[in-house]
């Protein structure tokens, strides 16, 4: 079952959200004149991040799509998908990932 679930999630690829209502948020949250700014910032930001989660999407595990993309997760934002997929085991922030082993028991 489960390598049903893995080529689904291979298959289907990046999810498509609505990076303009994500940026509209954004904008609205901006000074008045630093609103236009604020808004190409958002979605050239957007944009980038989905063309890399685009190249790397089949690095992650079904289980971290699943973590970060889940509805009722995360917002819908490509940036903060990817971040939080590079900070899932294997990714590219994670201890796992950057080959540093600093698990240790806090007291």
């Amino acid at each position: 079952m489960s390598m049903v679930i893995f080529l689904i999630a291979l298959a289907s690829g990046v999810p498509t959200i609505d990076i303009e209502s994500t940026c509209r948020s954004a904008r609205t949250a901006a000074l008045p004149e630093d609103q236009s700014a604020a808004y190409d910032s958002c979605m050239r930001d957007e944009r980038d991040a989905k063309e890399q989660l685009r190249r790397n999407w089949t690095k992650y595990s079904p289980d971290a799509h699943a973590a970060c993309t889940e509805e009722g997760g995360l917002s819908p934002s490509y940036v903060e998908w990817l971040t939080c997929l590079e900070m899932q085991p294997g990714g590219s922030l994670s201890i796992q990932g950057s080959g540093q082993d600093v698990h240790r028991k806090l007291p």
